[in-house]
């Protein structure tokens, strides 16, 4: 397949004119500017429009797409994690076993890779027939549980595990998550110092929410009585953290979780408008990015968001942080969160040999300008006209004229 644009953003700061990219199968063959003599004709011809790499959600919780407007945050963060698992015993917690929207929606906005967290078996077989890179991470809870029963787990895991949080699953619970990971290849995904409450309960073992919360749903655990660590710094010790994790969130940084952070290598995934949703204070993005810590954008899911576009996330970080560079930016949306796949050398780029992952975006006919002018043309285009993920097309609004091979 040959696609020709009038720009591409081959990867952060690399900003190409006049484009021609072809693909063989699901790898991309060339990339080239300017006309080439003796190329055949294109098969897709956009003209005034952007190719970019495709973009990736570094986290999500597509089972969750029902919650969408039936949720609302008074302020406390566990009475509203308690409704989301009050709507999901309505259903007998029987989710969404195919989120259709949801991938709709990411492949509408560009993305091609997105790591979700499930509770239950999704229907594998169709979202892998629909064609985006789904990476799927088994939550587990049980915060009482101090015998885990690893086999069980790694049973009920398609690829990936994600012990919740510190203060919704146990010590031995994460720890067996980490072993399994590490034994599988795959990444580990946790939310840590989400909210202040956590902070306090992993470190004195008191936080009348978060008991309440645990009373609910039956999940004490007598034996846990406070570390006097952050949860950054508990994980740590824990040998939870490492480069194969995903840290979501982390919207609170205490005395030493920095240094923590730069040295174990975990990669934040920092998720804009969720943390906006829940009124927290500006996120340490820049303290993180200063520090040389790994930094990806995420969603959440439509319980605490009214989408799910990387590239949505992105405006508001471009909004909230005017001093970050947009090279920067485009990196925790492209190339950033495949680290903990060891993926970073052949997804992320638009280059040889690369696996062929794009997306393409209208833009103002004529635009001139540097990278970060066409970036943010990009982010104001904010929906994809091309998606394509592995070689394959799985959005397509290009005019019904343009000769589209599939």
């Amino acid at each position: 397949m040959i696609i020709r644009a009038s720009h591409a953003l081959a990867g952060p700061g690399d900003l190409r004119r006049d484009v021609q990219l072809e693909t063989d199968g699901n790898r991309i063959l060339s990339i080239s500017e300017g006309y080439v003599h003796g190329a055949p004709p294109c098969d897709i011809d956009l003209g005034d429009a952007v190719l970019t790499p495709g973009f990736v959600n570094a986290h999500a919780h597509l089972e969750l797409e029902f919650c969408q407007g039936r949720t609302s945050f008074n302020g406390s963060f566990v009475d509203w994690l308690q409704h989301v698992r009050d709507l999901k015993k309505e259903r007998g917690n029987q989710l969404s076993g195919y989120p259709h929207a949801s991938l709709a929606q990411l492949a509408a906005s560009g993305c091609t890779t997105v790591f979700d967290h499930h509770t239950v078996d999704l229907d594998w077989q169709r979202i892998e027939l629909f064609g985006m890179r789904h990476i799927p991470l088994l939550e587990c809870f049980e915060f009482n549980n101090d015998d885990p029963d690893g086999e069980r787990i790694r049973r009920r895991a398609r690829f990936g595990y994600a012990p919740h949080a510190p203060y919704t699953a146990s010590p031995a619970m994460a720890r067996t998550c980490r072993r399994l990971a590490t034994q599988a290849g795959a990444p580990l995904s946790v939310h840590m110092s989400e909210f202040c409450g956590e902070i306090d309960f992993i470190r004195s073992g008191s936080d009348a929410e978060i008991e309440q919360l645990h009373e609910l749903a039956g999940t004490q655990n007598d034996g846990f009585s406070g570390t006097g660590l952050s949860p950054v710094r508990f994980y740590a010790e824990q040998g939870i953290l490492d480069e194969s994790t995903l840290a979501i969130h982390v919207n609170y940084l205490t005395e030493g979780d920095l240094p923590i952070l730069a040295g174990s290598g975990p990669t934040v995934v920092y998720c804009p408008r969720s943390h906006a949703y829940f009124g927290h204070p500006q996120h340490p993005l820049l303290e993180l990015l200063g520090a040389g810590v790994n930094v990806a954008l995420g969603t959440d899911s439509l319980a605490s968001n009214d989408r799910l576009s990387p590239l949505h996330e992105a405006a508001l970080v471009r909004e909230r942080f005017p001093e970050l560079a947009l090279p920067q930016l485009f990196a925790m949306i492209t190339g950033n969160p495949l680290r903990v796949l060891g993926l970073q050398h052949e997804l992320g780029r638009l280059s040889t040999s690369f696996i062929a992952d794009l997306a393409a975006f209208r833009i103002p006919a004529g635009l001139a300008g540097d990278f970060d002018a066409v970036f943010g043309a990009v982010l104001d285009s904010g929906e994809s006209c091309l998606t394509i993920c592995n070689g394959r097309i799985i959005h397509n609004a290009v005019a019904t004229s343009a000769k589209a091979a599939v």
